[in-house]
């Protein structure tokens, strides 16, 4: 089966316009399930709809897996296309490499490929979609995640995040005649452990939330410090857990969350066909570290090879300025789809 550029950009086109103006932001996922209720239908795609608010068409007994996400950070922007360019809340994080995909899946389904494709929920909170299809038992032999990795870039490697509560407690004076101050205790040990992001390798550990005080004129008997802990596979997170205890010897420190990084085999046969894929195409592929975390770190346990890569700018995730032209997306189809069939084609 062969789709020409101009058919496929318009379908792309149609799709993430219409997907966009459905605004789903982590918890609100379920208002995409018309959308994915006609895309079923004219693509000839089982559907199914999870607990988690996630959509999965094709072929459950695949095991190869195109995985995006559906929900999207908070704040709506209108969707519009200008000049074969894409603009709207989600374009680029993560609805542009979502409908990339789905065209694909239904390319190399009508090929023959036995192929699934998933739009999980929650990935910009909890990662509730992710965690339910570790859970699920299901495994695969390769996933490709859908995130923004401008277009020609594998991503091969995330980082790792804690986040981490600590509350401590103080001595209640009247503000007059106070010998301490909570406040200001903490806040000495918050400049001694913050880290701002300097390389790739070395930790961040920034504070993203601060709060203590009950009244005006009185000094505060309990604080709370969040911090947002972000390191790779070469930082032991037991030493900076260690480290914050240390400093915070007489508080509570508390993990509230912990997603390990991930680092793939950059020589595996996934990273390989999607270099190839590209270069068919005449475009110089890369290999590229990202400073944060997806659903990547969370679902490299259920796959003997995962590999992050996608179309748009990922320096416009979150912005009032997503978009997403076109182009890109053709071009992730193809790679998709070529990188799909050459490793359908080792396996015969």
């Amino acid at each position: 089966m062969q789709l020409g550029r101009d058919y496929l950009k318009q379908k792309a086109k149609e799709y993430l316009l219409e997907l966009l103006s459905s605004y789903t932001p982590s918890g609100e996922e379920e208002k995409a399930l018309s959308f994915f209720e006609k895309v079923s239908q004219e693509l000839n795609l089982n559907l199914k709809f999870t607990p988690s608010k996630s959509y999965y068409l094709g072929s459950e007994s695949s095991k190869i897996l195109l995985v995006s996400h559906i929900d999207t950070v908070p704040g709506f922007i209108k969707p519009k296309e200008e000049n074969q360019v894409i603009y709207g809340r989600g374009a680029i994080d993560d609805k542009g490499p979502l409908v990339a995909m789905l065209l694909a899946t239904y390319i190399l389904y009508e090929k023959g490929y036995n192929v699934s494709f998933a739009a999980l929920s929650d990935e910009e909170n909890k990662s509730k979609g992710a965690r339910e299809l570790v859970n699920s038992g299901k495994k695969y032999d390769y996933i490709i995640v859908g995130e923004p990795s401008n277009t020609t870039g594998i991503v091969v490697e995330y980082r790792g995040v804690l986040h981490v509560d600590i509350k401590c407690k103080g001595v209640s004076e009247h503000s007059s005649s106070a010998t301490s101050n909570l406040i200001v205790d903490m806040t000495n040990r918050l400049l001694q452990v913050t880290k701002f992001p300097k390389s790739y390798d070395a930790p961040s550990i920034i504070p993203t939330i601060f709060t203590a005080g009950e009244y005006i004129n009185k000094s505060p008997s309990s604080g709370l410090i969040h911090f947002d802990i972000r390191y790779s596979v070469k930082s032991s997170k037991q030493e900076i857990i260690l480290n914050l205890k240390d400093v915070y010897k007489d508080c509570e420190v508390a993990v509230v969350e912990d997603v390990p990084p991930v680092k793939v085999d950059i020589n595996s046969d996934l990273v390989k066909v999607i270099m190839r894929g590209l270069i068919k195409q005449g475009l110089k592929p890369s290999l590229v570290r990202k400073y944060g975390t997806s659903d990547m770190n969370i679902l490299y346990k259920i796959s003997n090879q995962i590999v992050d890569y996608g179309p748009g700018d990922s320096r416009l995730e979150h912005t009032d300025q997503e978009r997403i032209s076109l182009e890109e997306i053709f071009i992730s189809i193809n790679t998709y789809v070529s990188a799909i069939e050459e490793l359908c084609s080792k396996k015969d």
